[in-house]
């Protein structure tokens, strides 16, 4: 039992917000168990209690009729007038009656009397009673004053007979009043065992087990970050058990969750500080190259194009993005736009991180065109394509096939589908489930993870998706994505 309080005080300015102090009273888990297994024992044995003192009674009086009867036989075996009155008093106090009355064939003969009564309280036909009515003249004997006086009727031995007798109800009521607290007693006692046994089992093998749930649940809110304050399945197979290991699994889950998020936070503001900086160097990278278009030199020529148009998509994402964790992307401005050119420039860009011995195929039909953002569709590109070369420099091409990544796109089912496939060694299945979550899935040194999560979130922007195409007879890895096509006004 505990007591649970809560303290409020008048505020010190003597303003509004009274709290008043209050207590509560609130019992604890294990004595609740006991004063419930007490109630419903006890309320069995008072079940069981009150007929087994209504055939205590029963049989105490079926022991004054037979005894009853035994004097019978020696009062008719003589002659009536050869029985003397001291004898016949001394039966009837033997056997603890006044009158003693033997019924044979339809008549009544009184056998023996001593002193004849003023009137009888109660009379009592033990031949015809019922439960209820054994019930009934049982409280009424329990509950009887001083000198009452009844008559029993019961059946004799000898068939068609019955025997009478009238008596003081004193004798019964104290045997009674005994009888009942021997019971009591002992049935307050078995209440006593069984409600502490049964407290003790309930405690040892649920409030125990609760009570380390309960308790683990209080200590891991107060600090959820603390992997240590993780709850250690107790290994049973009961259902505490199964619960056990399900919040194991979910203080796991939550622990992983709020350190990514907090790491989220702190990457988010160490790229915002990030962001002023670089956006001023790559403006300064900007006017150095736009001094490359006033060279003569054909590869200068040819490569000043591709530089600017990559600084001047830099320095937009710069100004467009300040973190992933913060997923301030612009909303896509979906145009009509040919989709081998953007598949062609993401290559460039990607193989600038990749090796010279990787092929890479644009398998995308001329004039094949895709309803998108051009430069979040060109980011989605880029990063599948690097995924698939960095796989390659990685670990390699799959037994018997070259270093190649290849791009297609086709319409199928009202929907334009692109996919960018690898002849890498694939995706591990323990990285398959988490593949598009952020900083879950980087295994190379120095990646963030956070490619193919940017990919996976800027396709559902287009209302499209992103999927790893597992296909046995492939090799490599096979990124499929699906958009949606333009609408028929477009």
């Amino acid at each position: 039992m505990r007591d649970c309080v809560t303290v409020g005080q008048k505020p010190q300015d003597g303003g509004p917000g009274w709290r008043r102090e209050h207590r509560v009273l609130r019992f604890g888990l294990a004595t609740r168990v006991l004063i419930l297994v007490v109630a419903f024992v006890m309320a069995t044995e008072i079940t069981v209690y009150v007929p087994i003192v209504a055939n205590y009674r029963d049989n105490w009086l079926r022991r004054r009729l037979s005894g009853a009867y035994t004097a019978t036989l020696v009062l008719e075996a003589a002659p009536r007038a050869m029985v003397p009155a001291s004898v016949s008093r001394q039966l009837l106090e033997n056997v603890g009656v006044r009158i003693i009355v033997l019924k044979t064939h339809g008549t009544r003969q009184i056998l023996a009397a001593a002193a004849l009564p003023h009137e009888v309280d109660e009379f009592y036909d033990m031949r015809h009673s019922s439960l209820l009515q054994a019930l009934a003249s049982t409280y009424r004997t329990y509950t009887a004053k001083a000198n009452r006086v009844v008559t029993i009727l019961g059946n004799a031995p000898t068939p068609g007979d019955a025997i009478e007798v009238t008596m003081d109800e004193a004798p019964l009521t104290a045997a009674l009043h005994h009888f009942a607290w021997r019971v009591l007693l002992v049935s307050l006692a078995i209440s006593m065992i069984v409600a502490c046994l049964a407290v003790i089992s309930i405690h040892l093998m649920i409030l125990r087990p609760v009570r380390r749930l309960t308790t683990n649940l209080i200590e891991f809110g107060d600090d959820p970050e603390n992997a240590a304050r993780v709850i250690v399945p107790s290994g049973h197979r009961h259902e505490i058990g199964c619960a056990e290991e399900a919040l194991a699994t979910m203080q796991d889950t939550l622990v992983r969750e709020l350190n990514q998020k907090k790491h989220l936070a702190a990457l988010g503001l160490a790229v915002a500080k990030i962001n002023h900086d670089m956006r001023n160097m790559l403006g300064s990278a900007q006017l150095l190259s736009d001094r490359l278009a006033n060279v003569t030199d054909p590869l200068a020529q040819r490569i000043a194009p591709k530089l600017v148009a990559t600084l001047d998509r830099a320095i937009r994402f710069c100004q467009a993005t300040l973190t992933y964790g913060r997923a301030a992307d612009e909303v896509p401005k979906p145009q009509r736009m040919e989709l081998r050119a953007v598949v062609t420039e993401a290559a460039e860009s990607a193989a600038l991180c990749g090796s010279e011995r990787i092929e890479f195929a644009n398998k995308v039909a001329p004039g094949f065109e895709i309803w998108a953002d051009p430069e979040q569709m060109f980011r989605v590109l880029t990063n599948l394509i690097r995924n698939g070369h960095e796989a390659l420099v990685r670990a390699g091409p799959s037994p018997g096939q070259s270093a190649r990544v290849t791009a297609t796109a086709h319409h199928e089912g009202g929907r334009a589908v692109i996919e960018i496939a690898d002849t890498g060694p694939g995706v591990p299945p323990m990285v398959r489930a988490q593949l598009f979550t952020p900083f879950s899935n980087s295994s190379r040194p120095g990646g963030s993870g956070l490619g193919l999560a940017i990919a996976a979130d800027l396709v559902r922007a287009h209302s499209g998706s992103i999927t790893l195409v597992n296909d046995a007879d492939s090799t490599g890895a096979i990124f499929r994505v699906t958009l949606p096509m333009p609408p028929a006004s477009a």
